[in-house]
């Protein structure tokens, strides 16, 4: 177990003490006892002659009966802290302390309940609580009054700070300015970097344009990965391919977004038309404008002509109302690219093409497999299995495929920002990603 030292005092020590403490944080929530203007992690001492794995399983399961068991535990941090003049509540006078405390790692939910509680940690107000952890970091960063408060504040704000650097979050899917994202690429990386994401990819919709030399020489505090998201022209339901680890200077990859680009405006006039002929008209200046962008186009930008027309209040609503609609009732006429095309496009450029979001394509269990196969045959490489738009019995479905078919798994939010997608955050995607890990960074490290 790593150690580290907190005020490192030559006085001489009159007591000590060792505790066992845990650190339970799901989906960016801790569970913290209350105590005394205190915060601290849930735990307690360890009595003579106790492990402190022992002290820990009988400390948790008589503040909330929860029952620990050896595997669940993940040794994290000691730290051995000196205070000095501490004001102990079996002394009189203060004293010089030190104190060893071994922090465990749970990953297991630990329900909130008071009622373990004893009497006198329950007449002393002593309480357990779910908060989230950056407004615990922000409550402890603050100047506290007693010498005490400092004290565990600092120690605390020490072992978040590993936990949250052994304990990053990936995103490999995310949207810029390139496409349809709301935000430009070193914005998106500084969100990510607050929402603790150590590795982070752009992944456009059919362009690279977002994707800069300058994201990758430079020592961000990030590791930022080179993708793209490519469109492909399927019958039924939606198909995207994200291409990882790309070249983004490869000519044959450029020239494919090229063409890409071409069928993509042609597709947009489509539906255009369609909303003309149900009586939704802009002007042909904004219209030329949109046909024109220097970025890729796709139905977001019409959404946003929508809102402002005052048609709708949203892009989501746009879509809604209006975008489905137009999109099925001119994709028969639409023209794309081939599943083998996009495939081959991301492999020209050395990326690693994983299908993206499979449960867009709305197909059966049958149907998908049967289409998985001859994808692989075509150079797929793995399945988007954590998704916000995945349930948790598709997930468990495309695992068994990727077991089967020796596939990569991959994970990523879709984030495309606040207002383009406003249930959709960097890193949780709906409170439901938090994905620390995926077969595919392997690959990526390489």
């Amino acid at each position: 177990m790593k150690k580290i030292v907190i005020n490192d005092g030559e006085e001489l020590v009159q007591k000590h003490s060792c505790k066992a403490r845990i650190v339970n944080i799901i989906k960016n929530k801790i569970l913290v006892a209350k105590y005394a203007n205190l915060y601290m992690l849930p735990g307690g001492k360890i009595d003579e002659y106790e492990t402190p794995t022992e002290a820990l399983k009988r400390e948790i399961y008589e503040e909330t009966g929860f029952i620990l068991d050896d595997k669940d535990i993940k040794p994290l941090i000691k730290t051995d802290v000196f205070e000095s003049n501490y004001q102990s509540r079996d002394c009189t006078e203060p004293i010089h302390k030190n104190n060893e405390t071994y922090y465990y790692q749970i990953d297991k939910y630990i329900e909130v309940s008071n009622q373990h509680l004893s009497e006198k940690e329950i007449d002393a107000n002593f309480e357990l609580i779910r908060m989230d952890i950056y407004e615990l970091i922000e409550i402890l960063s603050k100047k506290m009054n007693t010498p005490k408060e400092r004290a565990y504040s600092k120690e605390l704000l020490s072992v978040l700070k590993i936990y949250l650097e052994e304990n990053k979050y990936i995103d490999l899917h995310t949207h810029t300015t390139a496409s349809d994202g709301e935000y430009r690429a070193r914005e998106v990386i500084e969100k990510a970097k607050n929402n603790n994401i150590g590795i982070l990819a752009i992944t456009d919709h059919d362009t690279v344009q977002g994707l800069t030399d300058d994201l990758f020489e430079e020592d961000l505090g990030i590791k930022v990965i080179p993708g793209v998201e490519l469109t492909v022209k399927v019958s039924k339901g939606r198909m995207h391919i994200l291409g990882l680890n790309i070249d983004y200077h490869n000519e044959k990859l450029i020239e494919y977004l090229k063409n890409t680009k071409r069928h993509n405006i042609e597709n947009l006039k489509r539906i255009i038309d369609y909303l003309k002929s149900n009586g939704i008209h802009f002007n042909e200046s904004d219209i030329d404008n949109i046909l024109n962008k220097h970025t890729n186009v796709g139905r977001p930008v019409v959404a946003k002509l929508l809102i402002k027309y005052n048609y709708v209040s949203s892009v989501q609503e746009a879509f809604d109302k209006y975008l489905i609609e137009a999109f099925n009732m001119t994709r028969k006429n639409n023209t794309g690219n081939t599943i083998e095309g996009a495939i081959k496009a991301i492999t020209y450029a050395n990326g690693i093409p994983i299908l993206a979001h499979p449960s867009s394509l709305e197909l059966n269990r049958c149907e998908f497999e049967e289409l998985l196969i001859d994808m692989i045959k075509y150079g797929l490489r793995g399945l988007e299995v954590y998704h916000p738009n995945v349930s948790e019995e598709d997930r468990l479905f495309y695992m068994d495929m990727v077991t089967k078919y020796k596939l990569l798994y991959s994970g990523g939010s879709d984030y495309h920002g606040e207002h383009v997608k406003p249930d959709i955050e960097l890193g949780y995607g709906r409170d439901n990603l938090y994905i620390k890990n995926a077969s595919i960074l392997r690959e990526l490290k390489k």
